[in-house]
């Protein structure tokens, strides 16, 4: 090889080697591999079948009627992912046990289970593919998930995520000291954990949990399991008017509905809760909101591309935008905490 054919090979060569890396966009584009083969997992029941600890490969194939060979591979795809390890069984078999957050997040039954939230997001496949299209033409994709009387039929999205959200709701309402809630109405209840978290800050709270039939299930579970069932009471809903007289409640929980409802329903929604409330009594707006110019985003900007994809009239929306309509309906917009992702907004009734 001459020089020149040397220099020029090194020339032609720069500018591939002198370009970003890559890998990340690699990583981005095989996303949708790594989404089907946590939903494959949990479908065959795989973290369920290592919790009692270290298998082999051979025993767990039969124990899930799976082919062998097909198992080690999704096995050796989870472990690269981080969901399960390598174990240590004696002999020349590989084995596999869970990891510390699969062990916590992905075993059914478990307290911490996330396995039925997962698996409804997955169900959104289909609606994602036509993001092209919707971006071109422009509005929303639609579909049942912003439908207030359907949430029954998504157990998963409004109910599955307890373990996440319960968190949310026992920090803010500690950073907030809503020690007196009262009466209190959670008016989409979901899991429940807003009630639970107000009913164990303030040991006289009673709290009436309304949402749709299906969830108000899960939501007593939780709040039996935090010992508080025997304050609660649950109220299947009528978003539209809810069956309780005005000026009922001392404290009104609006969480996680008017993201998928959108900004016309939000204000049929605060309208709603404001006739609910006693005068005095507090409004606290639970919600993914949009941040003010350089605060973290987090995940928001995707949170608001799944709502245009998979609503008819979902959005996320800014904080003055519920001060606002809040104001036009007699609240007096007040203090709010943004512990991560999710924004409380308080008011008071006037």
């Amino acid at each position: 090889m001459t020089e020149s054919t040397t220099t020029a090979g090194s020339r032609a060569l720069a500018p591939y080697e002198d370009a970003p890396d890559p890998g990340p966009l690699l990583a981005l584009n095989f996303g949708f591999a790594r989404a089907r083969v946590l939903d494959t997992a949990l479908e065959l029941g795989v973290f369920t079948g290592l919790v009692r600890g270290p298998r082999a490969t051979e025993g767990l194939a039969a124990e899930l009627g799976c082919d062998t060979d097909a198992l080690r591979a999704l096995l050796a795809a989870l472990a690269e992912l981080g969901l399960v390890a390598d174990g240590a069984l004696t002999g020349a078999q590989e084995s596999w046990t869970l990891t510390a957050a699969s062990r916590a997040h992905l075993v059914a039954g478990g307290r911490g289970y996330l396995g039925d939230h997962f698996a409804e997001v997955l169900q959104e496949w289909d609606q994602w593919s036509g993001l092209t299209e919707l971006v071109r033409k422009g509005g929303h994709g639609g579909g049942d998930l912003g439908v207030p009387a359907a949430r029954g039929r998504f157990p998963g999205m409004f109910g599955g995520i307890f373990p996440v959200a319960v968190r949310t709701a026992f920090r803010a309402v500690r950073e907030l000291e809503l020690t007196e809630a009262g009466r209190v109405l959670d008016f989409a209840a979901g899991s429940g954990e807003w009630g639970i978290a107000l009913a164990v800050a303030d040991p006289e709270a009673r709290v009436v949990a309304h949402d749709a039939a299906g969830l108000l299930g899960t939501a007593r579970e939780r709040a039996t399991e935090f010992g508080v069932a025997d304050r609660f009471r649950f109220v299947p809903a009528d978003f539209h008017r809810a069956p309780f007289p005005d000026g009922c409640f001392d404290t009104v929980v609006l969480a996680h509905l008017s993201r998928f409802t959108g900004p016309d329903a939000t204000e049929r929604q605060i309208k709603e809760c404001a006739r609910l409330l006693r005068r005095g009594g507090t409004l606290l707006v639970v919600d993914v909101m949009r941040q003010e110019p350089g605060r973290p985003a987090l995940h928001r900007p995707m949170i608001a591309l799944s709502l245009l994809v998979n609503t008819a009239e979902g959005a996320v929306q800014d904080e003055s935008a519920y001060r606002t309509v809040m104001e036009t309906y007699g609240i007096t917009a007040k203090e709010s905490v943004t512990p991560g992702l999710i924004t409380v907004l308080t008011g008071e009734r006037r």
